[in-house]
């Protein structure tokens, strides 16, 4: 969601919902890794369940994840970007990430798994990027 040239920005906190809905990938952090991954801003995201479509996973990132029930979607597009694995020294990963752009009237508000969010310039240099996101936002020429 973008707001007067800003993006919505979240930061998880820790949360079942987290390794069970939207990041299963987190499941593999260590204690340290995940901590670290919980200190980072991140787009409101989600993996795909078997079977949804991009569609479907949009409603539950709006409605289960940011409280949100009604919203437009006005553009939306299939991105994909290739850069070194973090995970894996000298491997590559690649990444196809459905992006929507979302506008709604609706205020996005604390709970149990987020906590600040924010509508803020994705260039800001004090904004640490979660989980490759950062590639994405570059992607998305946001960075």
């Amino acid at each position: 969601m973008k707001k007067r040239g800003k993006v919505l920005a979240i930061k998880p906190r820790a949360h079942v919902r987290w390794e069970e809905e939207w990041a299963p990938n987190w499941r593999v952090y260590d204690a340290a890794g995940l901590k670290a991954e919980l200190e980072k801003w991140r787009l409101p995201s989600t993996y795909m369940k078997e079977g949804e479509g991009p569609e479907q996973a949009l409603s539950r990132i709006m409605l289960d994840q940011l409280g949100v029930k009604v919203y437009s979607v006005r553009l939306s597009s299939l991105q994909n970007f290739y850069e070194p694995s973090r995970r894996y020294p000298g491997k590559m990963h690649w990444d196809y990430c459905f992006v929507f752009n979302v506008s709604t009237h609706e205020e996005v508000k604390e709970s149990p798994w987020l906590s600040n969010p924010r509508y803020v310039k994705a260039s800001d240099q004090n904004m640490e990027i979660g989980s490759a996101q950062g590639g994405l936002l570059a992607r998305l020429k946001l960075l």
